[in-house]
């Protein structure tokens, strides 16, 4: 009978402690905040990228009604990136004008790159970014 009372002792308070201690949240970094906010594939590959190549990239950016993909706020450059699926109708590419027109006239400058460019061909989508903040000398 005494092992009974131990056995279910020490079950309750094994019971107790895994509902009362939780360990903590792991603490994330900024970069690692800001990764969690993208909101599709693409974003997060060429989210990492730019990392790669040093640059302060900043999520979900919110401005007036819009929100920008990724920015790079050192540069005031706002990127789109543009998956088949929600940039391939005709009223959804209306919306894209009007937001880039918004973005612009905000003082941004605007990169749309579809989910094939940055899948494919994303040296060129970093050497694009690169010549908006560097442009060449002519």
């Amino acid at each position: 009978m005494i092992e009974y009372i131990v056995f279910f002792g020490l079950l309750a308070i094994g019971l107790l402690a895994f509902i009362f201690f939780k360990p903590p949240a792991p603490v994330l970094n900024e970069i690692q905040q800001e990764r969690i906010k993208c909101e599709s594939h693409i974003e997060g590959r060429l989210f990492e990228a730019l990392i790669d190549h040093g640059f302060i990239v900043n999520t979900q950016v919110k401005c007036g009604r819009y929100r920008i993909d990724l920015t790079l706020p050192n540069y005031k450059i706002a990127i789109e990136c543009d998956g088949k699926a929600y940039h391939s109708s005709p009223a959804q590419k209306a919306h894209d004008r009007k937001k880039d027109k918004f973005l612009r006239n905000n003082g941004w400058t605007v990169l749309r790159f579809s989910g094939r460019q940055i899948n494919r061909e994303l040296g060129k989508v970093i050497e694009r970014i690169n010549s908006k903040i560097n442009p060449p000398n002519i």
